[in-house]
């Protein structure tokens, strides 16, 4: 990657001294970017000498040296030709920006497939195609082949998917007063994508805050492995986030999984901080160049009391906590008043402090507070007539070098939002050390990521619970293949999941002797392969309660799934003990192609593809994890006694959860889980499935 972001040498193929030469661009922001390397210009149709004084080269095979890097500016039909002569000279990275790829037609995804075939061959790593490619500030490189002026230096790196919006970016870069380190635009991610990007960034000494913009993520898994050893604050816009269609699946499993809700599980865990404004990778960039917000105590100030009430309403909804400094705290700042008509608290209303040494020594005595984390400052410049009136002093007196200090002595963050006539606040913003947010909106947002990101747990994989037999589990599924039913509770018990004894009979005869060793009454499934959803085809009976029942009962569930499924086998009737009283809950996984084994759970029975009250976590899921989503059901007060009602077995259902979790990641070949309902008793009783569905892919271990 270095060779890349910093090349001693560069090959700009494509290159001429015509008008509408789109390479020259290039060659220009490199040079106005203070690229110092070597530059040669390749151009197999020139006969020029030099450009911009760069000298020529009809092949690149002509070069003197093997350069570093190629930057590649040609149709797409000659691309895989030119990476084959790059890779053959011993170039091994290139940028290749050009456009007509897989995003453009059949064929375009034959010379990516082309390109990235001769890519493997020779050893080179590709950027793009169809996109800006990469720039450094420190190297100097501006690859973009849109004329871009030099780039203010800091430490914000971007990747990003997109060149159009990319590009957005370098517009409020002078404006918010914030610098870049890195720059690379993905484009189609041939070779090259997010996650080795995201990788070097974690490395590179220069960038502290990763702002990435993508509109797919294929390699998820990789992608949350990365982000979780970065020690970066990474900030996420995804797009693309809409349904693209429905999903044909037999269980409820895949018909309730949305990518969305499993990347925000993923970037979750990982502590990737998503968003979704585009505004926030600045606001973002402003918040994380501040001391860190070490928890949740947050005092909000402000002048205008209006703005105290807006602040300190989005701060609650964010997650702050606000701070209490106590009772002295508050009566050393009536010392500050004026008329003494505001009552100080938190938030704490400024509007009866007029002399601004005295707001710095407020300022002051807020940051040192003990029991304060951080503070969020909303004032503003109003448009005055001149003159020199006590709000003249008290709204447009400099205090930066008193906030600056203050903010350096106590080692903590605070945000200051200021309103004002656009002319004063950007210059205020190039002349302060400290970041200017907007809105109260953009400051609560920005913070609230900087707060989560220093007080997040770091996480650890879990271990497994006690009571799991893999060797009996792997045995089960070796046998085993294609839509499954309730006989997939008998793998389930190999994880130590408590599951409702039944009997399987193939007569009335058998059905009564089996209800006879169950005890009465008994409920009844019908069992085919084509009835998986049993009570849709009249194939479920409760509470049957003697010999008689069971056997019109086994003669009706026969001839309901003849009537429902005349072509369906009937493989006989499940009979089951009929379980104690409880909650119903729905608990199912899936594989998905980007993260991996997932998790769901939430209400159960009929109800489950109603409403929709469902979460999901990554496999394996610690017991914190899905305690703390589980939380966040609208189901979860049925769980724990809400109105009067009984409180159930919650830390049993954890664990059952946390082993479902397990089955999932140990065995990538179930394609497919439901376990519904799932019976959460009283406390002290435990936890039934009583009911599965399962689809397993492939071959075991493969």
């Amino acid at each position: 990657m270095e060779k890349l972001f910093a090349p001693a040498s560069l090959a700009i193929i494509g290159l001429s001294s015509k008008p509408n030469n789109i390479p020259r661009i290039t060659l220009e922001n490199t040079l106005r970017w203070g690229y110092r390397g070597r530059i040669f210009g390749v151009n197999p149709k020139g006969t020029e000498e030099q450009v911009d004084g760069i000298r020529m080269y009809r092949d690149i095979e002509d070069l003197p040296v093997v350069p570093d890097l190629a930057f590649c500016l040609v149709p797409a039909r000659h691309v895989p030709e030119m990476v084959e002569r790059c890779g053959r000279f011993g170039i091994r990275h290139m940028a290749v920006p050009s456009g007509g790829f897989s995003e453009f037609s059949a064929e375009g995804k034959q010379l990516a497939a082309l390109t990235l075939e001769q890519a493997r061959a020779f050893g080179v790593r590709i950027v793009g195609p169809n996109g800006l490619t990469v720039a450094d500030t420190s190297s100097g490189l501006c690859l973009p082949f849109i004329p871009l002026c030099r780039a203010p230096k800091g430490g914000m790196s971007i990747i990003s998917q997109s060149g159009g919006v990319s590009i957005m970016i370098f517009n409020y870069l002078v404006d918010e007063n914030i610098g870049i380190a890195k720059f690379a635009s993905i484009g189609n991610k041939l070779d090259l994508d997010e996650v080795d990007f995201l990788e070097y960034y974690g490395r590179d000494p220069e960038t502290r805050v990763i702002c990435l913009y993508v509109e797919s993520i294929e390699r998820g898994q990789a992608l949350i492995e990365a982000a979780s050893h970065i020690d970066k604050p990474i900030v996420v816009y995804k797009a693309n986030s809409t349904p693209a269609g429905a999903k044909a699946a037999m269980s409820h499993t895949a018909a309730l999984s949305n990518d969305e809700e499993i990347i925000d599980a993923a970037f979750e865990r990982a502590g990737i901080l998503r968003i979704h404004n585009y505004h926030d990778f600045f606001a973002a960039a402003k918040a994380f160049s501040l001391p860190p917000m070490r928890g949740r105590r947050v005092m909000v100030m402000s002048p205008a009391g209006g703005f105290s009430v807006i602040t300190a309403d989005l701060c609650e909804k964010a997650g702050f906590a606000f701070a209490d400094p106590g009772r002295d705290f508050y009566e050393g700042l009536r010392n500050y008043g004026n008329a003494g008509v505001i009552r100080f608290s938190n938030p704490l209303d400024m509007g009866d402090i007029y002399d601004p040494q005295l707001t710095a020594h407020v300022i002051y005595s807020v940051m040192h507070s003990e029991k304060i984390d951080g503070a969020l400052l909303v004032t503003q410049y109003p448009h005055m007539p001149p003159g020199d009136t006590v709000f003249h002093r008290m709204f447009l007196t400099d205090l930066s070098k008193e906030t600056w200090g203050a903010i350096l002595s106590a080692g903590k963050p605070m945000g200051v939002c200021l309103f004002g006539p656009s002319k004063l606040t950007l210059q205020t913003k190039k002349a302060v050390n400290f970041p200017i947010f907007n809105s109260p909106e953009e400051l609560v947002r920005a913070m609230a990521m900087q707060m989560h990101f220093h007080t997040r747990t770091p996480y650890a994989p879990p271990r497994p619970p006690d009571g799991i037999d893999q060797a009996r589990a792997r045995a089960w599924l070796e046998g085993a293949g294609g839509d499954c039913g309730e006989e997939a509770l008998e793998l389930c018990e190999t994880f130590g999941m408590r599951v409702a004894a039944s009997r399987v009979a193939t007569s009335p005869e058998e059905a009564v002797l089996a209800a006879g060793e169950l005890g009465f009454p008994v409920v009844m499934k019908v069992i085919s392969p084509a009835a998986l959803h049993k009570t849709e085809v009249g194939g479920v009976a409760l509470g049957v309660a003697d010999e008689e029942g069971v056997r019109r009962t086994f003669a009706r569930l026969r001839e309901n799934l003849e009537v429902s499924l005349p072509q369906a086998r009937f493989d006989g009737v499940r009979l089951q003990a009929t379980a104690p009283a409880g909650v119903d809950m729905f608990v199912g996984g899936t594989q998905d192609a980007s993260f991996g084994p997932v998790l769901y759970f939430g209400l159960g029975g009929i109800y489950v593809e109603i409403f929709r009250d469902v979460a999901c976590c990554l496999c394996p899921a610690p017991r914190e994890e899905i305690m703390q989503r589980l939380m966040g059901l609208a189901c979860f007060p049925l769980l724990t006694g809400a109105r009067g009602g009984v409180k159930s077995d919650l830390p049993v259902f954890v664990d059952f959860l946390v082993r479902v979790s397990h089955l999932l990641a140990a065995f990538p070949q179930i394609g497919e889980l439901d376990l519904n309902p799932v019976r959460v008793m009283v406390n002290g009783q435990g936890v039934l499935a009583l009911d599965a569905r399962m689809r397993i892919a492939g071959q075991p271990g493969k």
